[in-house]
């Protein structure tokens, strides 16, 4: 009997367990960042919501750096405390070392040990573009001219 409940409880554990992580889903996250009176310093806002049902995600408790991908362990930024300013809202201060494209790495330690990644172009009047591939988005149907031998083409 003293074996048999210890059993009982091991084997239903991971029955408890494993819907958490479907109970809690993934985590999207909106950012938008402005630039600042400071040359390449930015003020992101980052909406949290869960990716299925679009509830927001209070009380997160998570990091943001970013790396340059075009220059890999050249330029990056330490990681930065975002602060909560309301329900599913949070802000963060970038001070990046130059103009180009980024990529944002949010580490979370709460409501669950996750990370989300986006890429975003910086520039002087703040992000100009996101590169966001889980959200519909348009490309510019303009055909840029081709050279060939000095001579231009359309």
């Amino acid at each position: 009997m003293k074996r048999i409940v210890p059993s009982i409880i091991f084997l239903t554990l991971p029955i408890i367990i494993f819907p958490m992580g479907k109970v809690l889903g993934k985590m999207m996250a909106e950012v938008g960042c402005k630039s600042t009176e400071e040359k390449l310093v930015y003020d992101c806002m980052i909406t949290l919501r869960h990716s299925k049902t679009g509830k927001k995600i209070p009380k997160a408790v998570f990091k943001v750096s970013a790396d340059m991908p075009s220059m890999a362990g050249a330029h990056n930024v330490k990681p930065v405390m975002a602060h909560s300013i309301g329900m599913d809202k949070y802000n963060v201060r970038l001070n990046l070392e130059m103009y180009g494209e980024w990529v944002l790495k949010m580490d979370f330690t709460k409501p669950k040990r996750d990370r989300i990644v986006k890429k975003m172009i910086f520039g002087e009047k703040g992000h100009e573009m996101s590169h966001d591939h889980d959200k519909n988005h348009k490309h510019k149907k303009e055909r840029m001219p081709m050279k060939h031998d000095n001579r231009t083409s359309d």
